[in-house]
């Protein structure tokens, strides 16, 4: 049985495709359908799909935003593009982000039947043998931001050479986190910091205890933060970043040993009570489309910000040969606000302490 995942924000043709195509495939097809981008997320997330067959007339984030997406975040996938004008500059554009083939959508019997005889012999030429992100090809930060943007449960399985780990996401809440014996920020912070390895979903189960309070967004913060001091502790000769405890979780408290040589600031992190919240969030596509917006003082304001620093950053990055440069973060009076560029999204949080009551 073959699984084709339809995603169009036409719902008429949605309702029509399933019993078309699985009447021509003679019930070899099972078709699903999604409206929505977070449906198709959602899907994906539960089901193997052997062919995804996305319009890109689609709102909020377009087709092609939603392919490089795709390309994060289920590497491998094959995607076929439907589009009411199938010109070669679109295939060229729609080739070059990592689809297997444009389709001219169809309008006639006939038009159907070619594009049906099309994504057949798509799906006989290659099959998924399953899900399984590698955190080479996509960051867990991105993985994490996703699920927590979509509102999802789950629980994210980490497997690296050096440790295993769970993270438990529930209605778009980090919930808790275990690697080895550790437990809470620590151990999320420490999956976070490894950049090879893989990872899979599980259907949500609860955990014995929430040991994770702060928001998802200083979370991550947080992680990528960690993550740039440690780099620049390795390049200045200082300690490295350390090992999480290969042994499964619950088997024993952690060594004296152990806590003794773990870094200092993620220690402080993993035992102060976190007085932080997220006061204004915005989220964008990498065109620049608002797809969020919270509390935000002058959304205006903000795009410019973000415009500003995709500008500036092309230019840094011509008179200094240090990579590229896509995130600031500046330090305010009460807080913190970053503010970040990539090619699939742009983001700009600003966060708040509040002050500890007696």
């Amino acid at each position: 049985m073959k699984q084709i995942l339809f995603v169009d924000d036409d719902t008429g043709f949605l309702s029509m495709i399933p019993q078309l195509f699985e009447h021509m495939s003679n019930g070899q097809w099972k078709i699903s359908t999604a409206s929505t981008h977070a449906r198709a997320l959602e899907l994906l997330q539960n089901e193997r799909m052997d062919l995804i067959v996305l319009d890109i007339g689609m709102p909020v984030m377009d087709g092609m935003q939603f392919l490089r997406l795709l390309g994060r975040t289920h590497p491998g996938q094959q995607v076929v593009m439907l589009t009411g004008q199938a010109t070669e500059e679109r295939r060229k554009a729609c080739l070059q982000q990592g689809a297997t083939l444009l389709l001219e959508k169809p309008v006639t019997p006939e038009g159907y039947q070619a594009v049906f005889a099309a994504l057949d012999s798509l799906s006989n030429a290659h099959t998924q043998p399953g899900f399984r992100g590698m955190m080479r090809q996509v960051g867990l930060q991105e993985v994490l931001q996703m699920e927590c943007l979509a509102r999802k449960s789950s629980v994210l399985e980490v497997f690296t050479s050096k440790a295993r780990g769970l993270i438990y996401i529930s209605d778009g809440a980090i919930v808790h986190a275990e690697a080895g014996s550790l437990q809470g920020e620590v151990a999320l912070y420490g999956l976070l910091g490894y950049r090879g390895g893989e990872f899979n979903f599980r259907a949500y189960t609860e955990p014995a205890r929430r040991t994770i309070m702060a928001q998802w967004e200083y979370l991550l913060m947080e992680a990528a933060r960690l993550h740039d001091e440690t780099h620049e502790d390795r390049a200045g000769g200082g300690a490295a970043q350390p090992e999480l405890e290969a042994a499964p979780a619950g088997h024993g408290a952690q060594p004296e040993a152990a806590r003794a040589t773990r870094t200092p600031s993620v220690q402080a992190k993993a035992l102060e009570p976190q007085q932080v919240r997220i006061v204004e969030l915005l989220l964008c596509s990498g065109a620049g489309e608002m797809l969020y917006e919270f509390q935000c003082r002058s959304v205006d304001a903000r795009l410019q910000l973000l415009t500003q620093i995709e500008q500036q950053a092309g230019q840094l990055s011509s008179i200094i040969p240090a990579g590229t440069f896509d995130r600031l973060e500046l330090t305010l009076a009460d807080g913190r606000m970053v503010a970040q560029v990539m090619p699939d999204r742009r983001l700009v949080v600003r966060s708040a302490v509040e002050k500890k009551v007696a």
